[in-house]
């Protein structure tokens, strides 16, 4: 059953995004996601979708309809909050900062677009129209917020280009960050 994330499910939706996705949030660790998570349900904003079956998280989905300034929202949303586990991890791993400095030029961050941040479904799930049916919910949050279009970006080397390429998504440009190729998709609202 598709439904929009509750706190409850947060434990859940982090090891998965630690297990199945890599990346800079999954290198934060699980104690920042956690916060990253619980903040982001206060962030009119952003939204989350979940897959559940019997009380298991077997994917989920989360988006955004502005871009713009998400980081500043979410570290300000609650500043103290978030800073114990950003300074707990960046002393540990100082050249960190500069890779987060990096992240912070990501395009989308400047050209305030909608936007399909992350899409996950679990390994021995994946192939059952699980991502298919979070594709189709996020597709619909936008429709309710007015949006018509919106973008998703994945490295090339992953196996969601096939995905998104299948779904219907079109490729609008690529683009070099954090040292790999990353492809930029226009997807239209589906029904």
């Amino acid at each position: 059953m598709i439904r929009k994330l509750q706190i409850t499910d947060i434990t859940q939706v982090v090891k998965l995004h630690k297990n199945e996705l890599s990346g800079f949030l999954s290198e934060l660790g699980i104690p920042f996601l956690k916060k990253f998570y619980k903040v982001s349900l206060d962030i009119p904003e952003m939204f989350t979708y979940v897959e559940e079956n019997n009380g298991h998280i077997l994917g989920f989905t989360s988006g955004i309809s502005r871009t713009k300034g998400l980081y500043k929202k979410i570290i300000f949303k609650n500043i103290f909050y978030l800073i114990v586990p950003l300074l707990s991890y960046f002393i540990v791993h100082p050249l960190k900062v500069i890779k987060m400095l990096k992240i912070l030029s990501y395009p989308a961050f400047s050209e305030d677009i909608p936007e399909l941040l992350t899409l996950v479904v679990k390994k021995e799930e994946q192939n059952r129209g699980i991502g298919r049916k979070l594709f189709q919910a996020v597709s619909e949050e936008f429709e309710k917020r007015r949006i018509k279009e919106f973008y998703v970006s994945a490295y090339e080397r992953l196996l969601a280009n096939g995905f998104y390429r299948k779904i219907g998504c079109r490729l609008d440009r690529s683009f070099n960050f954090l040292g790999e190729k990353m492809n930029y998709y226009k997807c239209r609202i589906i029904k």
